[in-house]
Order: structure tokens, then sequence, then C-alpha cells
């Protein structure tokens, strides 16, 4: 699905120049091939998110090292501030809140893992719940970057509270992969038109009674309005929650160019950019549907059934839930409830990214 994005001039041009091919393949730079300076953005990255690998984002943006340098001079002070973490968790709230109450979740098989790693199906679930939430955040501000600054000015702000992941996911290689997850991921790659296997899908596949449960479970809602309108709705509230940011950025066309980029990869960058954009709005609901069916789902003691056709419009919610993980204090809205938890400054379970 596409947003249709609140665009000035400098972003139609962008969009004007190159457009985001279906075939083409995401290029990525791993930690291990990457240029010394390069390298030491990565780890700088990756002690400052609290993360034991580099994020697919850092990954694809680090195929243009002079933009990487630009945008982390940019965004750095904003990941030093708590506010971020706390919008962060804020979407990771609302996505849990919408998918609750209008998704059909059946409960979802522990299963037994196909590898002999000590990480548990809850420690991935939290260590994705964490991360996908910022990094829409991340290309979403950084889309709007391209356009004009974004974000807040302020003296001063609360130093982050978030958590610290020291052990990644196992992650699912193509040869190691079985037939029927092979078969589930060229399904998710057709119907989504995606450039790549996300690590999320990766790590789960690792319980392959528990992925293919999830995906037979899943894929009926892919194509429906309610799901369609959901992803819309997070990636409004990305839209918006960036301005809360409490430093402002920017990272112009003009900033880019001065910095050695020359058209063609400026228009390349930002296609790429909103595809990861895209991408992550539906990698954070499909976490959270992992989550809620791993808890025991919305319709307990019922089978997957077959793929059906969806209503055309969204159920009427009769009772909101929210998290229950997440506490909240008297009166405060659902949405907001997540933020105690991040200021406490509690590590979560180990896990990791690829």
């Amino acid at each position: 699905m596409v947003f249709p994005l609140h665009q000035g001039s400098g972003q139609r041009h962008l969009r004007s120049r190159m457009r985001w091919k279906r075939g083409n393949r995401l290029k990525l730079v791993s930690e291990s091939d990457a240029a010394p300076r390069t390298r030491a953005l990565f780890q700088q990255i990756r002690y400052t998110l609290g993360l034991p690998g580099v994020p697919v984002l850092y990954q694809a943006y680090a195929a243009f090292p002079a933009f990487l340098e630009v945008h982390w001079e940019a965004f750095r002070p904003v990941f030093e501030s708590q506010q971020f973490f706390s919008l962060g968790a804020r979407l990771a709230a609302e996505s849990y809140t919408r998918a609750h109450n209008y998704f059909e979740v059946y409960a979802l098989p522990d299963g037994r893992r196909s590898d002999t790693d000590t990480l548990s199906i809850q420690q991935v679930l939290d260590y994705y719940q964490y991360l996908d939430p910022i990094l829409l955040l991340i290309s979403t501000a950084q889309m709007q970057a391209f356009e004009g600054p974004v974000g807040q000015t302020r003296s001063s702000s609360e130093p982050p509270h978030h958590p610290i992941f020291l052990e990644a996911p196992q992650l699912m290689k193509d040869d190691g992969a079985g037939s029927t997850v092979v078969r589930i991921w060229e399904e998710r790659r057709r119907i989504l038109e995606l450039a790549f296997i996300a690590d999320e899908h990766r790590a789960l596949a690792c319980w392959p009674d528990f992925y293919g449960t999830y995906w037979l479970s899943l894929k009926r809602l892919l194509q429906s309005p309610v799901y369609a309108d959901c992803q819309y709705r997070l990636g409004e509230s990305a839209w918006s929650m960036v301005q809360e940011f409490p430093v402002r950025v920017e990272t112009s066309v003009a900033q880019l160019l001065d910095a050695g980029l020359d058209d063609e990869e400026v228009a390349s960058l930002s296609r790429i950019n909103e595809a990861l954009m895209q991408t992550f709005t539906g990698l954070v609901l499909d976490m959270t549907f992992a989550r809620i069916g791993w808890e025991g789902g919305t319709r307990n003691g019922e089978p997957v059934p077959p793929p059906t056709k969806q209503p055309a419009s969204e159920p009427r919610l009769k009772q909101p839930v929210s998290d229950p993980r997440l506490k909240q204090p008297a009166g405060e809205a659902p949405l907001k409830s997540s933020e105690a938890q991040l200021k406490s400054g509690k590590a979560r379970t180990p896990t990791r990214v690829a």
C-alpha cells in the first residue's frame, strides 16, 4: 500500500526522478563488508539504539556513505533523548490495540526450533516490537527531512532510557529453509511485492510449526480492508509523531548535493527510504499479530480457518484493549501507557538483528 503523504515540490521532484520497480533488489551493506568509516558509524548506531547488530534500514543507507554521514549527524541528537523512545513505545502500543480489536487472531503453537539457539519466541518478539516502531519513526522522519526541518527546538530534553539487547535472534538462511518456509516467503514476496525477506520473518521461521500456523492465519488478513486501514493509520501516526522530536533535523536535497551525492543518488535514496517506510508499517503489525497469537489469540480454542474473503468494512469496537504487558497510570490514555515502562530503564531479554 502507499500512503498519500503530504509532499512539497522538492519531494515531488524526487519521486518523478526514479520510482521503486518491481523485482528490484535492495542493496545492503553488512558490517563486515563496510568501509572503516561506515563501520565506525555502525558501531555508534548500535550503541546509541541499544542493538547488537545493524538494522536493515542503516545497511541500506550505508550504500550511500556520504548520505549516512549527513543523516547520522542530523539524527543522533534525537536518539539521545527520551522522547524518541517514548514515541516508539506509543507506536507499538497503538499497533497492539488496533490488532487486538480489529483482527481475528488464532492461538499459535510454540512448536520446536529447527536449531539449538537458546532464545525464545518471546525474546524474539520483544526485540522486534522494540526495533520496528523506532525504524518506522526514523524512516518517516527521514522522508520529511528530505523536504525540510522536522521536529521542535527545545532547550533541554530528558536523557534516554531504553531496552538494551545483547544477543540477536537466530535467522533462518535460504539454504536452511525447508520447502514450507520457502513457499511462505515466496507467497509473502508475491502478495506484498517485497524486495527482500525481512529479518523478522527469518527469525520466526526458526520455529517451523509456529511460523506455518502464523502465516496461514496472517495471510488471509494481508489484502483485507481492515489490515490496510490499520497499516495506513500506523503510517499516519508515525508521520505526525515525528513532529514531536525534541530536536529539529533536516537533510535537504541541497545538503545532500553539497555532501557529494548526485541527482540520481538522491532520487534513489528517496524511493528506497519510502519502500522501507512502507515495509516497516507492515512489519510492526506482523510482529504484533505474532505476539497476540503467541499469548493465546483473540479466538481461543478455534482452529485456523482456510483463507476467506474479508468484510468490506471494519467491525465495530466494543471495548478497547491495550497491551496488558504495558502498565499505565489511572486515567492515562491507553496509547501512552508504554512510556512509564520505558522510563524505568530496564533492559529487555537479550536478542539481535542481522
